[in-house]
């Protein structure tokens, strides 16, 4: 099969949930619009289009991860309304610091 397709035929989702909230994360503005996110991502190396990041973004709208407000006539600004997960390991040494005075580094 070719790159970014499973065995069916069907376009695989290479972009997670957490990829697009890291993006918001990310941004110094808070308000993106889908082409924005669609090019934060290809920072990351992840490759979407903008109409893939407005499915995307749809589909956490209805899971209430991301929240929609239309700017325009065309233009719509996305927000998130959760930060990412942390990653393992830097949930586990915070953890580990929980109650400790030793948060000079992560």
């Amino acid at each position: 099969m070719s790159q970014g397709r499973d065995e069916a035929g069907r376009f695989e989702k290479t972009v997670t949930e957490q990829d697009i909230l890291k993006i918001f994360d990310y941004e110094d503005d808070p308000v993106l619009t889908a082409p924005e996110v669609a090019d934060g991502l290809r920072r990351f190396g992840k490759q979407i289009t903008p109409e893939g990041v407005r499915n995307r973004l749809e589909e956490m709208a209805d899971k209430g991860l991301v929240s929609r407000k239309k700017l325009g006539a065309r233009a719509v600004g996305w927000w998130a309304e959760v930060a990412p997960e942390l990653a393992d390991e830097t949930a586990e040494c915070i953890e580990t610091r929980r109650g400790s005075d030793d948060w000079s580094e992560l």
